[in-house]
């Protein structure tokens, strides 16, 4: 433990983390990515919903460019708890907003196994959504069939453990504009 109470392997993460996308390579794609969104969704009145707490950098970076109307709210669950691989997925919070004949579109930071955002957008469905759609900060190269593939995807990278941009490392560095890949080293020991 350092001496103001951020676990060693934190700081290590972070020191000896590999930069694999730069913050203005981060923001260049989220240009990119805001004008797909517009050309698809500007006539849809979508219902974003940011998938807490990973993507709230990604949602506070991205919304700020589209310019058309919608609505935003979230949801809020995990399958990680500070930890490096998934678990089951845990509800905390459903939206306010009613998904009755909406585009709903969930923005999330990082699509990996695809199990988190496959539940959502069954549920979206279940619950009366006309059509529910995935975006994602980073769509990972895993190398393996996933039950669904991302709608829009500002950025793809390889099948590492990364954190920046809202993706955290034990619960820390969500809030680096970059995004870094854990040393294969940590990667091992975690």
């Amino acid at each position: 433990m350092s001496a103001g109470g951020v676990p060693a392997d934190v700081l290590a993460a972070r020191a000896r983390g590999e930069v694999l996308v730069s913050a203005e390579a981060v923001a260049a794609a989220l240009d990119r990515l805001s004008v797909q969104l517009t050309l698809r969704l500007a006539e849809a009145n979508p219902l974003l919903l940011t998938v807490m707490n990973g993507a709230l950098p990604f949602a506070g970076s991205l919304l700020g460019r589209l310019t058309f109307p919608l609505e935003i709210g979230y949801v809020h669950v995990g399958r990680y708890r500070d930890a490096l691989r998934g678990g089951e997925l845990v509800w905390h919070a459903e939206p306010v907003q009613d998904l009755t004949d909406r585009t709903v579109v969930f923005l999330d930071d990082v699509l990996d196994e695809g199990k988190t955002l496959a539940a959502l957008t069954e549920w979206a469905v279940a619950g009366g959504a006309r059509e529910a759609l995935t975006c994602v900060l980073v769509d990972k190269d895993i190398g393996r069939p996933r039950p669904l593939a991302a709608d829009f995807a500002a950025l793809t990278c390889p099948d590492r453990y990364l954190f920046g941009c809202g993706m955290d490392y034990r619960g820390y560095w969500r809030n680096l504009p970059a995004i870094y890949a854990l040393p294969e080293a940590l990667e091992r020991a975690g």
